[in-house]
């Protein structure tokens, strides 16, 4: 039984390495028919144009590899059934289970394989990629700057600040206003200055004010020339340029989740992008146990064309069904988590309802 499951998984992996290749090259040629009218408009050394699409296969085989197993699947299972290798594994005692369990543990695989690629690997590629064609190519000023003007955040301590204009360079701020909270969110306390330096750990504040407010109004107003005050937030903090979402990694992304957080922000579309970028990799385990019995029962009334046919239009209908579920989440129709992982477990019930009927002539058993 070890042999013949050896022998299963070796298929299966031969298989959808050629398929991952395929998909990723096609994926790559018609992108670069698309692309390479801009890279020859901008005089872009060659080196330019390889380093970006080597940067961006990474990108490609996350969406690919959902793909890649359905395919792998159907092929090997296919070609099992056509040379009545089935017939000779069920005569051996082998149950269907058992010799379609190293596809399952392999689809597993794949997909713990991307989501540590999404963690370590495609950040790193997707951001040099997006450099080269974006920050070289495109020349777009706005592409990974520091955000220097009209600052309005909520500090981790709960402050509510404003700057009109901030030079990472000095570690200078220009024109400061910060705003305490007490109970009930009610504004007790404003500072402002018209700049403040960094100096050594903390901020000087220089030629301000401070007004401390009670439920009458004003309380208390203080000059100063300079002036020191604890805050956590610090040059580093205020120095992130913004990255896009392809550019997180998964432990990255809810970090910012966290701090966005605490500064009083909406984090509805983070918390889609972070369930989203770690569901899509399980969609190959789901593919896998969809194509199973679909590929096992086509294959009884048909060939291999018959067998991709019914399995691709089945992941058309997943595929929609997925994307319509991301965007009722970004909606607000759908919790994040819904939106994310419905779809992936809807079809894994009926992916274990087709294999627990696979004695059944039917298609699709009711």
């Amino acid at each position: 039984m070890t042999l013949l499951k050896r022998y299963v998984l070796a298929q299966f992996i031969k298989i959808y390495l050629l398929t991952a290749s395929g998909l990723i090259g096609i994926f790559l040629i018609v992108d670069f028919f698309e692309r390479i009218d801009e890279f020859l408009s901008k005089d872009a050394p060659m080196i330019d144009l390889v380093s970006y699409y080597i940067y961006k296969v990474p990108f490609i085989a996350f969406y690919m590899a959902p793909q890649g197993v359905l395919l792998a699947t159907v092929i090997t299972l296919a070609s099992l059934a056509k040379n009545n290798e089935f017939t000779a594994m069920k005569a051996c005692g082998i149950s269907i289970t058992g010799i379609t369990l190293p596809i399952i543990g392999a689809s597993l695989v794949v997909a713990l394989t991307i989501l540590a690629s999404s963690e370590f690997l495609s950040p790193i590629t997707n951001q040099k990629m997006n450099y080269i064609f974006m920050g070289k190519i495109q020349a777009r000023t706005s592409y990974g700057k520091i955000p220097t003007e009209n600052l309005w955040f909520r500090s981790t301590n709960g402050d509510i600040w404003s700057i009109d204009y901030y030079d990472p360079y000095k570690s200078k701020l220009e024109k400061v206003i910060i705003l305490k909270s007490g109970k009930d969110n009610a504004i007790t306390e404003r500072i402002d200055a018209r700049e403040a330096i960094w100096s050594i750990n903390k901020w000087e504040f220089i030629d301000g004010y401070i007004r401390k407010f009670a439920k009458g109004g004003i309380q208390s107003t203080e000059y100063f020339a300079k002036k020191t005050f604890p805050t956590p937030e610090t040059p580093k903090n205020l120095s992130k340029a913004h990255k896009r979402p392809e550019e997180m990694s998964l432990s990255g992304l809810y970090q910012i989740i966290k701090d966005q957080t605490l500064e009083g922000k909406d984090t509805s579309m983070k918390w889609i992008e972070l369930h989203r970028n770690i569901s899509y990799p399980f969609i190959s385990v789901v593919m896998a146990l969809l194509a199973i019995p679909l590929s096992i029962r086509s294959s009884r009334h048909g060939g291999l064309l018959f067998c991709v046919g019914i399995n691709l239009a089945m992941g058309f209908v997943f595929s929609f069904i997925y994307a319509m579920s991301i965007s009722l989440g970004r909606g607000g129709t759908f919790d994040p988590i819904l939106a994310a992982w419905g779809p992936n477990l809807l079809f894994t019930v009926l992916g274990f309802y087709l294999l627990l009927t696979m004695d059944s002539e039917k298609a699709f058993p009711i």
